[in-house]
């Protein structure tokens, strides 16, 4: 099975990844609470999330416990832990860390390795990152307005449990470098407890079909995966 995050795992992250599959019989009652109007496929990316979710957690020695959707759809995380969920291609992804070893939110996002609707190019894109695309090879400029988006939806979830708000794509300028396999998220725009022109630091990999993206908020400064 592909492994798509272990370069973002160390003593205190903990990752688990495994295939989306029927995971339904694990859900707590709690959680299956939430997907009564779920069609199948919905429910089997929730439930094997879940099950990333808690597999991680066990590496960190927390037992097994319900991780509820809250009012605003993101995980509530049990007491004393931070962690992020994400799934594509058949694959689903977990990453979880204490809030005692200083960290304060994660962010995983998987996409497949796919060229970017082009109708959603000047969305996503703000004037500066079309141009660097424009720069790059012809071969590669589709996959990498792919990772421009998913180095962005990494970016908000990272950023999320802190602000509590929801960004549009223009809120963050991208900087992308590929060969060194990071971005930089910077914030165009007050968005307390982040001002503008912080950054949130992150990894970035392409391979085996698909982009990975993730970043950790530590301390009183973003971690670089």
């Amino acid at each position: 099975m592909a492994h798509y995050f272990s370069w973002f795992a160390d003593k205190h992250i903990a990752i688990y990844e495994m295939a989306i599959a029927d995971m339904s019989a694990n859900l707590f009652p709690e959680e299956r609470a939430t997907l009564t109007r779920a069609v199948p496929r919905r429910v089997h990316e929730f439930a094997t999330g879940r099950e990333c979710a808690r597999q991680a957690m066990a590496r960190l020695g927390y037992p097994p416990a319900p991780i509820v959707t809250g009012a605003d759809r993101a995980p509530c995380w049990p007491h004393g832990l931070v962690g992020s969920i994400t799934h594509a291609v058949e694959h689903c992804a977990a990453a979880v860390a204490r809030t005692g070893d200083g960290y304060h939110s994660l962010g995983l996002d998987l996409e497949p390795a796919l060229a970017l609707p082009p109708d959603l190019l000047e969305t996503i894109c703000l004037s500066a990152e079309r141009t660097w695309l424009e720069a790059q090879p012809r071969s590669d400029r589709e996959v990498f307005a792919r990772a421009i988006f998913s180095a962005k939806e990494c970016a908000y979830k990272v950023q999320y449990p802190l602000s509590r708000q929801v960004l549009e794509f223009y809120d963050l300028r991208l900087e992308l470098d590929m060969q060194q396999g990071q971005f930089v998220a910077v914030f165009a725009r007050d968005c307390p407890p982040f001002a503008s022109g912080d950054e949130i630091v992150g990894g970035i990999r392409i391979e085996r079909g698909c982009v990975a993206c993730a970043a950790a908020i530590f301390g009183s400064a973003t971690r670089a995966a």
